[in-house]
C-alpha cells in the first residue's frame, strides 16, 4: 500500500484490522440478521459458496 501512496499510518492501520480478521477475529454471527431479514446468519464463506457466480470474473466481461 505505502508503495503506491498510502499514508504509513493508514497501511499500518488496515494491515493489523487484516491480520485480526486473518485470526479469526470478526467470524462470529449476530442474532441481528434473523432479527432484521427473517433469515438466519450465516458465514461469508457460506454466502459466496451460494452466489458464486457473482464473484466470477466472465461475469464482468464485457460482451
Amino acid at each position: 500500500m505505502i508503495r503506491v501512496g498510502v499514508p504509513e499510518t493508514v497501511a499500518a492501520s488496515n494491515a493489523q484490522v487484516f491480520g485480526l480478521i486473518a485470526e479469526g477475529d470478526a467470524a462470529w454471527l449476530s442474532d441481528d440478521v434473523a432479527s432484521i431479514t427473517g433469515d438466519p446468519p450465516r458465514s461469508l464463506h457460506a454466502f459466496i459458496a451460494d452466489h458464486i457466480t457473482a464473484f466470477t470474473i466472465s461475469r464482468f466481461r464485457h460482451r
